[in-house]
């Protein structure tokens, strides 16, 4: 048995050091148009995943493109996220009319929350993470965190009766 979980993390590893993953995570990012200039990082990401599955599954060319592809997945919500709060800052910085009044009311609201659903609010809309991400933070699963997230609408939109 540990041969075997030794033969398999020989096999990630020489993935990891192989110039084929390069290749593949290129390929990856030339799918989902990540540009040129973020691949090496992509490709860093991805090596730090196959490590860290390690010998937990089975080695194969399948696992290594489902993990890039992830990765690609990832750094495409990242940038999404960070150009949406950039634009939000941006709009802030022009100027742009703000109702002090609702902005208020919503930070009253945000502090009367239980501390779980406040706690989730500023993972979410703070932070702006995944919902994987914060089950990952909150040791929850991916339903809990939605439920959250419902639960946490509910309660600032001051529909307090359960779901």
């Amino acid at each position: 048995m540990a041969s075997h979980l030794s033969e398999r993390a020989s096999v990630v590893s020489a993935w990891i050091d192989s110039p084929a993953l390069v290749g593949l995570v290129s390929r990856v990012a030339a799918h989902y148009g990540i540009a040129a200039v973020d691949v090496p990082d992509l490709v860093q990401e991805t090596r730090i995943a196959l490590w860290e599955v390690g010998s937990e599954a089975p080695p194969s060319s399948a696992l290594m493109a489902r993990v890039a592809t992830n990765k690609a997945v990832d750094l495409l919500r990242n940038l999404v996220r960070r150009r949406t709060r950039d634009r939000a800052a941006a709009l802030n910085a022009l100027g742009a009319p703000e109702n002090a009044e609702l902005r208020h009311l919503l930070n009253a609201r945000v502090d009367e929350l239980p501390r779980q659903l406040h706690e989730f609010y500023e993972l979410r809309y703070h932070q702006g993470m995944s919902e994987r991400e914060i089950a990952r933070s909150l040791g929850l699963c991916r339903a809990s965190v939605r439920w959250l997230d419902r639960r946490c609408r509910r309660s600032l939109l001051g529909c307090d009766s359960p779901p």
